[in-house]
C-alpha cells in the first residue's frame, strides 16, 4: 500500500557509488546498490527524489581537523585509524567528504521540512571516532548527521540493527541527556568492537541503551525485543526526530554469520519506526554479502515507498551474481536462537537499569 502523503529523497549518485566501492571492507557494495535503482519500474522510481550531494566543505565537529586524511603523513597514519582494518585506499578523502556530507544532506532536508524521510544506504558508520578511523569506518557520518538535525529538533534518537555495537555514536554523545542512543548488538568475548554489554556502571554515556544479545538471534526474538523494549524507550524519550541504522550483517547469509535474520525480519523493524510518524533519516551500514545487502536495501526502500517489487531480480549489470534462484526472499538461518527467555528476561533487567535517565526527564 502506498503512503501518498509520506515525502521520501533518496540520496544517490552512480559517481558517490563508484567511490563507495572502493572501501576496502566493502569492494563493489555500493555498485550493487544501484540494484535498488534498477529493480524499480518507472513508476517507482517517480516517488524518489534524488538529491545533489553536499561537497563536505561544511563538515566540522565531530570530524574538524584532518576528516579528509588528505595531508597525513605516512607514520601518522596509524594514529588515524588508517591501518589494519581502515587502510588508505584511492579517493579515501573523496568518500569520506561524500558519506558525511550526504547523511548531513539528508539532516538538512528533514530540518527543512522538505521530506519526512530521506535514505542513504552508504551511510550508516558508525564505529569511527572524533579524529580516527575504526571498524571499517572512515569518517562518522551518523554523528555528523544528529548534529545536523539538532539545529532543528532537541530530542533525536538514534537506533542502530547492525550485528555490532554502534560505540562510535553512543561516545560522541555520552555527555547529552538529549540524544538517545539505542545499540541492538551481538555481544560475545572477543567479538568487535568489545562494547555495548549493557551494564549500566561500564558506561558514563547518559543517555544510552545497549541490548546485547547471543548467537543466533532469530525474527521472532527481534520482533520481541521491539515491541517490549524499544516501544516503550521510545514512549518515554518523545523524540523529535529519528535516526535508524540498518546495518544487515545480522542477516542469514552474511560471512560473519552471528544471527539468523531474514529479510522480513528488517522489513518489520523499519514498518515500526515509520509507525512512529517522526522525521526519519534511514542508513546503511555492516553487510559483506553484496548480493544479500542490495536485496536488503532495494526491498527496504519498496517498503518506504509503500510499492511492492516483484520476487524475481531484473536482469541488470550484476545479475549473474544472483544465481542459482534469482530471486530477492532471504530466508530466516538455522543456527539455535541462543537468547532463551531466561536471558531475555536478564537483557530486559539490564535495560530497566540502563533507562533510569527516563524517569528525570
Amino acid at each position: 500500500m502506498a503512503h501518498p502523503s509520506r515525502r521520501i529523497a533518496y540520496i544517490y549518485s552512480s559517481d558517490y557509488a563508484s567511490i563507495a566501492s572502493r572501501l576496502p571492507s566493502n569492494l563493489e557494495r555500493s555498485n550493487f546498490q544501484l540494484f535498488t535503482v534498477v529493480y524499480a519500474p518507472q513508476d517507482f522510481l517517480k516517488r524518489v527524489e534524488q538529491e545533489g550531494l553536499s561537497d563536505g566543505e561544511d563538515e566540522e565537529g565531530d570530524h574538524q581537523d584532518g576528516g579528509e586524511h588528505r595531508n597525513i603523513k605516512e607514520d601518522r597514519l596509524e594514529e588515524y585509524g588508517l591501518r589494519y582494518d581502515c587502510p588508505v585506499f584511492e579517493g579515501i578523502a573523496d568518500y569520506a567528504e561524500l558519506v558525511a556530507g550526504s547523511s548531513m544532506e539528508a539532516a538538512t532536508l528533514l530540518s527543512d521540512d522538505a521530506f519526512d524521510m530521506v535514505v542513504h544506504w552508504d551511510g550508516g558508520r558508525h564505529h569511527a571516532k572524533k579524529d580516527m578511523a575504526a571498524g571499517f569506518c572512515i569518517v562518522n557520518d551518523i554523528v555528523l548527521g544528529i548534529m545536523e538535525l539538532q539545529r532543528t529538533y532537541e530530542r533525536v534518537v538514534y537506533l542502530d540493527l547492525d550485528v555490532h555495537h554502534g560505540d562510535g555514536v553512543e561516545n560522541a554523545f555520552q555527555f547529552t541527556d538529549k540524544v538517545l542512543t539505542v545499540s541492538v548488538h551481538h555481544y560475545a568475548q572477543g567479538f568487535y568492537p568489545g562494547t555495548g554489554s549493557g551494564n549500566p556502571t561500564s558506561s558514563r554515556t547518559k543517555a544510552a541503551v545497549n541490548i546485547p544479545l547471543k548467537g543466533g538471534l532469530s525474527d521472532t526474538t527481534l520482533c520481541k525485543i521491539f515491541d517490549d523494549m524499544i516501544e516503550p524507550l521510545f514512549k518515554s524519550f518523545d523524540p523529535e526526530a529519528i535516526v535508524l541504522q540498518c546495518g544487515v550483517d545480522g542477516m542469514a547469509g552474511d560471512p560473519l554469520g552471528k544471527w539468523n535474520l531474514s529479510l522480513q525480519s528488517y522489513v518489520d523493524c523499519l514498518k515500526k519506526v515509520m509507525a512512529w510518524k517522526k522525521p526519519l533519516m534511514v542508513l546503511g551500514g555492516g553487510g559483506y554479502k553484496n548480493t544479500s545487502t542490495a536485496r536488503c536495501y532495494a526491498l527496504l526502500t519498496s517498503v518506504a515507498l509503500g510499492r511492492e517489487i516483484s520476487e524475481e531480480i531484473p536482469e541488470h549489470e550484476f545479475f549473474e551474481d544472483y544465481k542459482p534462484d534469482f530471486m530477492l526472499q532471504i530466508d530466516p538461518g538455522r543456527q539455535t536462537d541462543e537468547n532463551t527467555d531466561d536471558y531475555m528476561e536478564q537483557v530486559r533487567e539490564l535495560v530497566e537499569a540502563q533507562t533510569d535517565f527516563l524517569e528525570s526527564k
